[in-house]
């Protein structure tokens, strides 16, 4: 029966630590998303700056 309790305890710790983990990456995949939006704005408007100046 103890081994049974300290396993569910080790389990317990475990899923404590992967929902940390998989908190920390969503958020980090969050911040790479808006850095990517970022970026392709950036582009978009580099793209339309182009454009301008090939139409003068």
């Amino acid at each position: 029966m103890q081994a049974l309790v300290t396993e569910n305890t080790t389990l317990k710790h475990r899923v404590q630590q992967l929902t940390r983990e998989h908190h920390t990456r969503q958020e980090r995949l969050e911040g790479a998303r808006s850095n990517l939006r970022f970026a392709y704005k950036r582009v978009a408007a580099f793209e339309a700056e182009l454009l301008e100046a090939r139409q003068r």
